[in-house]
């Protein structure tokens, strides 16, 4: 599919062989089955079926379309559900190249409530056509995201591929729908597999020329920015070619960002507050830096010379020290507030999508359905990638504790890094006591840059961990808020709608737990 030569229009032929039109002749002098069918009045299709017998619902017309595909393609619920107490075939193939089932055609169109029909009949979730097309590739390819949706909660296969090799991924990508690229995200699809041409998604999304799809593709992952497909066309070849200026700019800019030696600033913040990934580099720096040379300097070279004069400071040395790995052993094995998986809210929410169309809040219900954990996030939750689970209130992944921050460990995660900021203190305060007493020396020059780094790290961790709690937000909301519609007034501009003042919002913080359970507030009808 991903072959440069292949035109859009040959692409888009591959779904439907059929014209959309309204105005078609049936070949008939009279009105025919199908007729009727596309007027979608029940009343006359049953008039009809007892002139001419229930066999005339399994009828084809002149492009051996059924009647069920017709009702599917016009979004007629009530005729689907007749066909089917009718017990008219609703999963029949069509006679052309293609073999669309009805259930594809309704998801070209967005029909979620004819899908749901359909799957309750008994049609198959992942059935394909004659090329291998499945319905959820279909929804992805003419950008439905409530059928996607829907689909994926009951039980659709992100995995599958078309004849050509290319998955729903592969499809949203070439369309330009961005949307539907982070709900297959979220949902574990493979970013980089590549198709029966050697095209990943990122290909099909620089072929498209969607800046927005390509940027998803390479800032939310660590996906490979070169891969070649079996032509040796990379995706920044292809965006060249097809003098996508934008794309090329986007790809060489992240590019230059992997290759600089020298981590950006905000690099260095994504590493304090979790990157995206499953490292344990920064805990394994931090124990050993403790354990390996923090204490035994301090056994072998401090307490001797400074014990005597300073013992008041050593026993606060000690009891923050005992703080320290308390709340880091709270921090790491506590429960941050993950979200129930396989929640009956989760399969409620999947059941409500065929009548989100009569909804105003639609997209936002549909954006906090997560198809990894089947559950519903309630409002401040979100999925954390390396945990794999979602949290409520999540705060940031942090790898000096190898664990999230959300609602149920946040406070000890604050104990923790207020530790390591006071401890280092002290450890500076120490370092500078014995080189004015034992004089000058390298061991102690090291000791005190080490300490000194570690505590600039923990003193801004702590800083801005009050001024979260203050503004009572999360850091994921603070530094990602224009991503969060309840963040913004109806102008578009910054509103925190939680903060009660600094007072009651620390109280919050380390006093009150809020509820994490806000499930409910997302199936509220409009009537409401």
């Amino acid at each position: 599919m991903v072959s440069e030569t292949v035109s859009s229009d040959q692409k888009d032929s591959n779904i439907l062989s059929c014209s959309e039109s309204t105005d078609f002749n049936v070949g008939h002098n009279s009105k025919s089955i199908f007729d009727l069918v596309r007027n979608g009045a029940v009343s006359d299709i049953e008039s009809l079926v007892e002139k001419l017998g229930p066999e005339s619902l399994c009828s084809r017309d002149e492009w051996g379309y059924t009647p069920a595909h017709w009702a599917a393609l016009d979004g007629n619920v009530e005729v689907m559900r007749y066909l089917v107490e009718r017990a008219a075939p609703v999963d029949l193939s069509c006679l052309g190249t293609q073999g669309p089932r009805p259930i594809h055609w309704a998801c070209r169109k967005g029909h979620t409530a004819v899908v749901q029909v359909l799957l309750q009949a008994g049609v198959a979730v992942n059935a394909a056509d004659f090329k291998g097309l499945t319905p959820l590739m279909t929804a992805c390819m003419f950008g439905r995201s409530a059928a996607a949706a829907f689909l994926l909660g009951m039980g659709a296969l992100n995995h599958l591929a078309d004849i050509n090799g290319d998955t729903a991924l592969h499809w949203a990508s070439y369309k330009g729908h961005p949307e539907l690229i982070r709900l297959l995200m979220y949902s574990g699809v493979d970013l980089q597999k590549a198709d029966n041409f050697g095209s990943s998604p990122l290909h099909l999304a620089c072929l498209s020329g969607n800046v927005a799809c390509v940027k998803l593709l390479c800032e939310k992952s660590k996906i490979e920015l070169e891969p070649k497909d079996k032509n040796g066309k990379t995706p920044l070849v292809l965006a060249k070619s097809h003098r996508h200026d934008d794309i090329v700019q986007v790809l060489t800019g992240e590019q230059k960002r992997r290759a600089r030696w020298m981590p950006a600033i905000s690099e260095l913040w994504s590493l304090l507050f979790g990157g995206a990934g499953n490292s344990k580099g920064p805990l394994l720096l931090f124990m050993g830096s403790v354990f390996l040379w923090g204490y035994p300097m301090y056994i072998i070279k401090c307490i001797p010379i400074t014990w005597n004069v300073l013992r008041g400071s050593h026993y606060c040395f000690i009891y923050w020290n005992m703080l320290m790995w308390l709340s880091w052993v709270v921090a790491n094995r506590r429960d941050p507030g993950y979200i129930q998986q396989n929640s009956d809210n989760y399969i409620r929410a999947i059941k409500h999508i065929p009548y989100y169309d009569k909804w105003k809040r639609r997209d936002f219900v549909l954006s906090r359905l997560c198809h990894s954990c089947r559950c519903l996030r309630p409002l401040r939750a979100k999925h954390c990638r390396i945990c794999n689970r979602c949290v409520a209130y999540f705060d940031h992944h942090c790898p000096f504790i190898y664990n999230c921050v959300g609602v149920k460990n946040r406070m000890w995660f604050f104990l923790f890094v207020m530790s390591v900021a006071i401890n280092c203190s002290f450890t500076i305060y120490f370092a500078c006591y014995c080189m004015a007493v034992d004089g000058f020396g390298v061991l102690y020059l090291l000791g005190l840059i080490e300490a000194l780094i570690f505590c600039c790290f923990g003193w801004i961790l702590t800083c801005t961990s009050v001024l979260h709690a203050c503004m009572n937000l999360t850091t994921n909301e603070m530094f990602n808020y224009k991503r969060y519609p309840y963040l913004r007034d109806k102008k578009g501009k910054y509103l925190n709608p939680f903060s009660r003042g600094p007072l009651l919002n620390l109280l919050e913080f380390f006093v009150c737990t809020p509820s994490g359970n806000g499930d409910q507030e997302f199936l509220i009808d409009d009537s409401a």
